[in-house]
């Protein structure tokens, strides 16, 4: 898997000053703000950050088959955060969890279906550099 090249965009959208309920339509009038670019709203760092796209379904509802993520590789991975790993020579986005305790990392999907995968570690390899490409900041999601 590659990353997709980013290209900065010469297109601006506007951003309505209104919240967008999902329930009941708002009755609101067309108020919209400042123009917003996608380019600075999803990439806050474009020198570290590459688009990937998704295939399969264990990180669903977050993230689904055919998303787009972006991936900051300057970040650092900590429990709780979404990253893009290669685990046996392919790459896998999953929740970290460490596990310092038992020297382990553990790379679940939100998805029930699918198990966790464990990694163990010592205090002297260097798991993070080799198994973690960079840290997800965000997904599209194309219906």
């Amino acid at each position: 898997m590659q990353p997709t090249q980013i290209l900065k965009s010469t297109k601006q959208f506007s951003l309505s000053e209104f919240k967008v309920a999902a329930g009941f339509p708002n009755p609101s009038e067309d108020c919209l703000s400042e123009p917003i670019s996608l380019d600075n709203l999803l990439i806050t760092r474009p020198s570290s950050s590459f688009l990937f796209r998704v295939t399969g379904n264990s990180m669903l509802p977050e993230i689904a088959d055919g998303a787009i993520i972006v991936v900051d590789k300057s970040l650092n991975a900590v429990t709780g955060k979404i990253v893009l790993a290669t685990i046996d020579n392919e790459f896998v986005v999953k929740r970290l969890k460490l596990d310092y305790d038992n020297k382990r990392a553990i790379f679940l999907s939100s998805n029930p279906e699918y198990d966790p995968i464990v990694i163990e570690f010592d205090d002297d390899n260097t798991w993070e550099s080799s198994v973690i490409w960079g840290v997800v900041t965000s997904a599209i999601n194309i219906f």
